[in-house]
């Protein structure tokens, strides 16, 4: 028997995106809690779109009641990470929670960025509960004629 070579182990990349497609799936299917044995991590992830324009990529993450002091951003070999953790204020009188959908403790959002990226311009912003994150795209080479001198 032969071995289908299309059957490969995925490569880093390709498994980022699995395991947000699960994470899609999962929180579909059962809610923003779902069960904790599939996370391998005890943290949550925040909203966050992520798309490009002309001249960046941009990420907007949803960070209510998280302070600028709280968030970590990195961008290194094509990923981008926010890292944070949302405090959890005690509250003044007992609660007997309905409904609870709001996320505290630690977090943790990672983007593969597809393309080149002009590192000295990176930006990022919070405001209303927002975090932006710009990835200004490093400009195309030109591809006109260069003369190269021979010696």
């Amino acid at each position: 028997m032969s071995r289908d070579k299309s059957r490969q182990a995925p490569d880093i990349e390709t498994a980022s995106t699995m395991e947000d497609e699960l994470d899609f799936l999962f929180s579909n299917f059962f809610g923003s809690h779902y069960p904790t044995l599939y996370r391998k991590e005890l943290s949550w992830r925040p909203p966050t779109d992520f798309y490009e324009i002309e001249t960046d990529y941009v990420a907007i993450l949803e960070l209510a009641q998280v302070g600028t002091d709280d968030v970590s951003v990195t961008l290194q070999d094509g990923m981008l990470s926010i890292r944070g953790n949302r405090k959890a204020v005690p509250p003044a009188e007992r609660r007997r929670y309905h409904k609870m959908e709001i996320h505290y403790g630690p977090f943790e959002q990672r983007i593969a960025v597809p393309g080149d990226i002009d590192m000295e311009n990176l930006s990022a912003h919070y405001k209303d509960g927002f975090l932006e994150i710009r990835l200004p795209k490093k400009p195309a080479s030109s591809a006109g004629v260069v003369d190269i001198k021979v010696e």
